[in-house]
């Protein structure tokens, strides 16, 4: 069994230590921020876990950490309130960490299986723009719904939803033509 996407046993790494971070962050933004922020931050947490045990290779696992650890201090400590545009940025990059986790997750459990034609590929791309479309569509909806039930503190509304939405299907989209073009579906799936 593996003990992770890049490695046959499991090993502490240097990398462990953001994950401790975002560990350490959950009570720390609780008291600083309150419990929508540390509800937030238990979802990068698991991100960061997950990233552990199926990330194609230890740079993206660091490099998907740093975006998901951000992502959720930026929220918590007010940042996308000081820098207007730094939620859209923070979509897109994140919507694409999210779509090469679901793909890295897809192959290594064996759900997607490697393409022997362009048909098979373009229902590998169909399935990742669905799946992390999803995943961006819960966040919004998680949004609005700590909105109503958590804290009315979380920025919502129907133009930063449809702004968000769309700087996280131009991350997917990206996502999957990188993952295309310079992965390769076809060899990723078979190195699962």
């Amino acid at each position: 069994m593996t003990a992770t996407g890049y490695e046959s046993t499991f090993r502490l790494h240097t990398s462990d230590s953001l994950r401790a971070a975002a560990l350490v962050l959950i009570p720390i933004v609780l008291l600083a921020a309150g419990s929508a922020a540390a509800a937030a931050m238990a979802l990068v947490s698991g991100g960061t876990w997950l990233l552990r045990y199926y990330a194609a290779s230890r740079t993206q696992d660091v490099m998907g950490q740093l975006v998901f650890i951000a992502a959720g201090a930026f929220s918590a400590f007010d940042v996308y309130q000081v820098i207007w545009w730094l939620d859209l940025a923070v979509h897109f990059v994140t919507t694409a960490t999210v779509t090469l986790l679901l793909f890295d997750v897809a192959t290594h459990r064996k759900i997607l299986r490697p393409p022997s034609n362009s048909a098979e590929e373009h229902k590998i791309a169909g399935w990742l723009l669905v799946n992390g479309s999803l995943a961006a569509v819960l966040w919004e909806i998680g949004e609005w719904a700590g909105y109503f039930l958590i804290s009315r503190s979380i920025g919502v509304g129907i133009s930063d939803s449809i702004t968000d939405l769309l700087a996280g299907m131009l991350g997917i989209v990206l996502a999957v033509c990188w993952i295309k073009r310079i992965r390769s579906f076809g060899r990723a799936c078979e190195s699962a």
